[in-house]
């Protein structure tokens, strides 16, 4: 598929963090601070929301937080688990948001037609 039919985030390696919500990771940031926990969500500029997160500084203090908002220009790194197929996910993800836009398409590549008051079967 050429670059018209992509989305943004196919384009560059955000669709693989995308790919990885719901998943346990670390991420380590730019000021030696490493966050763990379970990836909530990961917007087009790689911001990630992490729940039930673990911050981690340096000296090996930890603090425990329910919500940890990163910003993406932070990030250093995202280690994936090793269990972890990524192709499948990204794959996966893929298709779903392709199912999700034909189904708000109306399957057609246009605007799902409303549907006209009174007009059912006699």
């Amino acid at each position: 598929m050429g670059k018209r039919g992509q989305r943004a985030s196919e384009r560059t390696l955000v669709c693989v963090i995308q790919a990885l919500v719901g998943l346990e990771l670390l991420v380590e940031l730019r000021n030696d601070l490493s966050v763990r926990g379970v990836l909530d969500d990961c917007d087009n500029a790689s911001n990630v929301i992490i729940k039930d997160a673990t911050v981690e500084d340096v000296e090996g203090v930890q603090r425990q937080l329910p919500l940890v908002f990163l910003r993406g220009s932070n990030i250093r790194f995202v280690h994936i688990p090793d269990n972890v197929d990524v192709m499948q996910l990204v794959e996966d993800r893929r298709l779903m948001l392709d199912k999700a836009a034909t189904a708000y398409m109306g399957g057609k590549g246009a605007p799902a037609p409303k549907p006209v008051p009174g007009a059912g079967t006699a």
